[in-house]
C-alpha cells in the first residue's frame, strides 16, 4: 500500500510539476524565487536563509536571491563582494541610483529596473529586480533582459 502511494505521489509531481513558474515567464519566476526565500526564512530562520543564499548552490542560472537587513546592508549574496555593502550607494551604468528604490520596497513588493553589467555576457543590460520587505528584511531577485 505504501509503495503504491509513493508511486502515485511521484507520478503526480512529474505530471503537475513542482509548482514553479517557467523561466519563460521571468517575472513570475523571479517573484516565485523571492516567495520561496521568504518561506525558507520563516521555516528555518534567518541564519539558515543567509547561509543558503550566500552559497553558489542557491544560484539558478542568472537568478539568485539577496537579502538586506534593516540597517540597509546586504547580509546575503552569493557573491562575497556584494555582502556588507549599502545598496543605496549602487549606481547603474546610466547614473541611476537604483539602490534607494530597492530599499524603498514594501511588503507588497516593488519592481526596480536598472542597467548593469551582466556577468554572464560581459555586457551592460537591463535588469529587472523584484524586492519585498518582510520582517524588517529585504528579499530580492531579478533577471537580465
Amino acid at each position: 500500500m505504501v509503495a503504491v502511494l509513493v508511486v502515485a505521489l511521484i507520478a503526480f509531481r512529474v505530471i503537475a510539476g513542482d509548482g514553479s513558474p517557467s523561466k519563460d515567464d521571468p517575472a513570475s519566476y523571479t517573484r516565485h524565487l523571492v516567495e520561496k526565500a521568504i518561506e525558507r526564512y520563516e521555516s528555518y530562520g534567518q541564519e539558515v536563509a543567509i547561509d543558503y543564499y550566500n552559497s553558489v548552490d542557491s544560484v539558478d542560472g542568472q537568478w539568485y536571491v539577496f537579502i538586506v537587513n534593516d540597517d540597509g546592508y546586504t547580509i546575503s549574496h552569493h557573491n562575497p563582494k556584494f555582502r556588507n555593502r549599502d545598496p543605496s550607494l549602487r549606481v547603474d551604468a546610466v547614473g541611476y541610483f537604483y539602490g534607494d528604490d530597492l530599499l524603498g520596497a514594501t511588503e507588497e513588493g516593488r519592481w526596480v529596473d536598472y542597467v548593469i553589467l551582466n556577468p554572464e555576457t560581459g555586457e551592460e543590460q537591463q535588469k529587472h529586480t523584484w524586492a519585498v520587505r518582510h520582517d524588517g528584511l529585504l528579499f530580492g531577485s531579478g533577471w537580465y533582459e
